[in-house]
């Protein structure tokens, strides 16, 4: 069993088993430093620097009220256009001056938010400590596992006296990955199709050799992989020919590009996935790797790699989820979109896979 399956199985048991976010009073969290936050109510300003906090605040409050500022980097990437602007107008209205450029806190200007609480990285010190310096209250998050993920949730519940909420949240991303760690389980583990995440083409290209997504949840494997640590590697052209990956899948946040510029391109004519025409872009969901619906990904790339039964009625699931996380209807158009379905329409099998 994979190291983040174990982690939601665990939560299947009793949440206190997975989560350094474990309550000790109302309206108490632990951080990422380990460090107590004792709030006498829920925070009534919040403001958020971590780049996808904001996400995960309106989706486990189910409101943005108290959500009183965030980064630039927050506002730009995810609420001036795409689904999250459309589902969630509110969110663009929120100040954005927290950080103009990256996670370096603007202390003034947070300052003038008045703020309950301030969510950020703990990556190092210089991040945080200005900020306690002025006497604000910090919430730390820790990048980037899988259980650290679990975790923003977690914390976020107890921040907003929402811990049922968040455990709905958290319910919803355990079932579906048992459900499907079982039928992955059944794969010949010699036989898996190897897939190739790349995000940048030039004269070299870049690929994701390191990410924190969990393949082995989805059956593949990444050739790419060299447990150094680094996220993203580049390699030349013969390189690619070397791994010649059964599936090429390009990330979502690669925004200009797409299964088409592989299938046009005659320096790509002779690698497998281009051949089969198994070269795909991610939906919409995995924009960001720590929102609440992360987890659909695994899933999509199961029926990517080994077809629809690993995904049955994946367009329903994806409504439901939205309906969950951010009580989204979604219409079909948004559903079309968050699925890629036009950038994926000359993939092999996409059509017949999710409409």
């Amino acid at each position: 069993m994979s190291r983040q399956l174990k982690a939601f199985s665990a939560l299947a048991l009793s949440a206190s088993l997975f989560l350094p976010a474990t309550l000790h009073a109302e309206n108490s969290v632990v951080d990422h430093r380990g460090k107590t936050i004792t709030f006498q109510k829920p925070p009534e300003r919040v403001v958020t620097i971590v780049r996808s906090a904001p996400i995960i605040y309106r989706a486990v409050d189910e409101k943005a009220d108290n959500l009183a500022g965030m980064n630039k980097d927050s506002l730009v990437r995810y609420f001036t256009k795409g689904i999250y602007a459309e589902m969630l107008p509110e969110m663009a209205k929120i100040n954005a001056s927290a950080a103009q450029d990256g996670f370096v806190p603007n202390v003034e200007a947070i300052l003038a938010q008045k703020p309950d609480a301030v969510i950020q990285w703990n990556h190092t010190d210089d991040l945080i400590e200005p900020l306690e310096r002025v006497g604000l209250t910090v919430v730390a998050w820790r990048c980037c596992t899988e259980q650290d993920r679990l975790d923003y949730i977690s914390m976020t519940g107890a921040m907003t006296g929402r811990t049922e909420r968040a455990q709905a949240i958290l319910k919803a991303q355990s079932d579906t990955l048992k459900t499907l760690a079982d039928k992955v389980s059944r794969l010949d583990k010699s036989a898996l199709p190897t897939v190739l995440h790349i995000d940048k083409v030039a004269d070299q290209i870049q690929v994701i050799a390191n990410g924190s997504q969990d393949l082995s949840l989805s059956g593949v494997t990444n050739p790419a992989a060299d447990n150094t640590g680094e996220w993203w590697r580049t390699i030349d052209f013969e390189q690619l020919l070397v791994w010649n990956p059964d599936i090429i899948v390009i990330p979502a946040y690669a925004a200009d590009l797409n299964p088409k510029d592989f299938f046009d391109n005659p320096l790509f004519a002779s690698l497998k996935a281009v051949r089969e025409k198994r070269v795909y872009k991610q939906p919409v969901f995995a924009r960001t790797p720590d929102a609440p619906e992360i987890f659909l990904t695994s899933e999509w790339l199961a029926a990517v790699a080994h077809g629809a039964d690993y995904a049955p009625d994946f367009k329903k699931q994806i409504l439901d989820v939205y309906q969950l996380i951010y009580g989204a209807k979604l219409t079909d158009a948004q559903l079309k979109s968050i699925l890629e379905s036009e950038s994926n329409a000359p993939a092999d099998k996409y059509v017949a896979l999710f409409g």
